[in-house]
């Protein structure tokens, strides 16, 4: 018998909600768009349901979309394969723009990855959103977590030399990254937010 298991809503996880929370009021106050946070919307590709963290259909930063929204919040940077999970989903669902949003950054391949959609019919931006609760509760929830004999830890500080991506071609010097959400969108250069 399979067993399915379903999102993880302990108290020990609240700050991924409070998170969640958290990307629902900055994009709130990008423009006058329809914003609801954990939505389950059919999707269109796959016939299945899928569930976005936060997705706002209307005018979003002065341009009429349907953006995608997620939130990781993880003890390190996001990877390159949240990114790749996030334009599966967002081209599923239909959106013309997906955002990632991580309190600790991003790796450089995410970045690029990222960066590389700028040309595309969907773009994938990322955004840093630091917020001030997080270390208090990542603490406690570590101070609960116990050591699994045999298990090994993966490291989520690993940090990447861009010079060692030479092959993803001329990011990050030839693409002039923007935090300003309404140029992202027009599609005048690709989404690096950092506050």
């Amino acid at each position: 018998m399979r067993t399915v298991r379903r999102r993880d809503k302990s108290p020990g996880k609240q700050f991924w909600r409070k998170f969640e929370e958290e990307v629902e009021r900055a994009v709130a106050g990008l423009g006058n768009a329809d914003v609801q946070r954990d939505v389950t919307v059919p999707g269109v590709l796959s016939g299945r349901p899928r569930q976005i963290d936060v997705l706002a259909r209307g005018e979003v930063a002065g341009c009429p979309m349907t953006v995608v929204f997620e939130a990781k919040c993880y003890g390190g940077t996001v990877q390159i394969g949240k990114v790749d999970e996030l334009v599966g989903k967002a081209l599923d669902v239909a959106a013309q723009s997906a955002v990632l949003y991580s309190p600790k950054g991003f790796s450089a391949g995410a970045r690029a990855r990222a960066a590389g959609t700028q040309n595309s019919p969907l773009r994938v931006g990322v955004a840093k959103l630091e917020v001030d609760w997080l270390e208090t509760e990542s603490a406690a929830e570590h101070a609960m977590s116990r050591y699994v004999p045999g298990q090994i830890r993966r490291s989520d500080r690993v940090m990447y030399d861009i010079t060692s991506l030479s092959a993803l071609g001329p990011y990050p010097a030839d693409l002039m990254e923007t935090d300003d959400y309404g140029q992202f969108f027009r599609g005048e250069a690709p989404l690096f937010v950092s506050r």
